[in-house]
């Protein structure tokens, strides 16, 4: 579309861009455009005049809220945006091309707050609501991605989804009843045999490490207060404080790249990273009594921290063969 105008780009994808759940999710700075390589872009450093770069951090330091985004690029190819599902209050079902048809058209029978085409046109997008079960299964609230064993299909829970915009024709949206509680055991199907991260990759103890820097950091991290309270989270501690580790954890990543220029010897390793997380949620979250027991040998908000940051690391390999398969 060239010369594409905001208002062409909407009248263009109506059912996206007048999307409620979309709407909802419009003014968060988390938005930006894959390539062709399904590489998510530095919409930041794009917009400032800069090169393409990969986003190197999912904060407004890289991306964009939705209406920036389509305000300088209308013709953007997608809007890809980063999900966080316990932030954000829904996951994504990405079914794959290969999926049979009569596992797919089932699928598609459970009602979505948004559904679309994927990339190849072969597979589909549903955006889903947390499932009423999603905290019966605490191990795989901290996925990334649920995985179905023959790969048809995945729930995406704190990752990159890249949003087409192309409506399901009617022809491939099943006629079927709905069987209530369908999508409850779906989730659960694929939740149960989720496995906690192994923490043998970080070199923790329940003994602070020696970090440069470590109350600089800390100010810096533990400034601003936290923008949510555990009433958001209807006065779960266990969501309000997991969501409190990923806000810090999103903090701390562009201190640490500041630190290089104050520091440029000192190691910020993994477990120096879940350390610092740790420190700061223990100085902005109401202690509980539950903070005392221990996991893993280690205490129990530390163990969720480390948690955290393997899961953001994630596994760079698979993430790389994902990428590569057709959507």
């Amino acid at each position: 579309m060239p010369n594409t105008t905001t208002a062409d780009l909407y009248a263009a994808f109506p059912a996206f861009y007048d999307n409620s759940l979309i709407g909802a999710i419009a003014d968060v700075a988390r938005w930006t455009v894959s390539d062709s390589d399904k590489m998510p872009i530095n919409m930041r450093n794009l917009m400032a005049g800069g090169p393409i770069w990969g986003a190197h951090e999912i904060s407004d330091q890289c991306l964009v809220t939705l209406d920036e985004m389509t305000s300088f690029l209308p013709n953007a190819a997608n809007n890809a945006f980063y999900l966080r599902a316990q932030t954000d209050g829904f996951v994504v079902l990405d079914i794959e091309p290969s999926c049979p048809p009569e596992v797919a058209a089932a699928l598609l029978g459970i009602p979505s707050l948004y559904s679309e085409l994927s990339m190849s046109g072969n597979g589909y997008h549903l955006a889903l609501p947390l499932p009423a079960n999603f905290w019966d299964f605490p191990i795989a609230s901290t996925k990334r991605v649920l995985r179905h064993e023959h790969g048809w299909y995945e729930i995406l829970l704190d990752h990159w989804v890249t949003f087409t915009r192309s409506e399901i024709p009617d022809d491939r949206r099943p006629v079927q009843d709905f069987t209530p509680g369908a999508w409850e055991a779906l989730y659960a199907s694929l939740a149960k045999d989720a496995v906690e991260a192994p923490t043998t990759g970080f070199d923790m103890s329940s003994e602070r490490p020696d970090v440069p820097n470590i109350e600089k950091i800390l100010e810096l991290m533990t400034r601003r207060p936290l923008e949510k309270t555990l009433d958001d989270f209807r006065g779960d501690s266990s969501r309000y404080e997991f969501s409190t580790l990923g806000v810090l954890y999103n903090r701390l990543r562009p201190i640490l790249v500041a630190m290089r220029d104050v520091a440029p010897d000192a190691v910020y390793d993994d477990g120096v990273q879940a350390w610092l997380v740790y420190e700061a949620a223990s100085q902005l979250l109401p202690p509980r009594d539950k903070h005392e027991e221990m996991r893993n040998g280690l205490p129990l908000l530390l163990n969720a921290a480390v948690a955290l940051v393997a899961r953001r690391l994630g596994d760079k390999a698979d993430e790389e063969a994902r990428n590569t398969s057709e959507r």
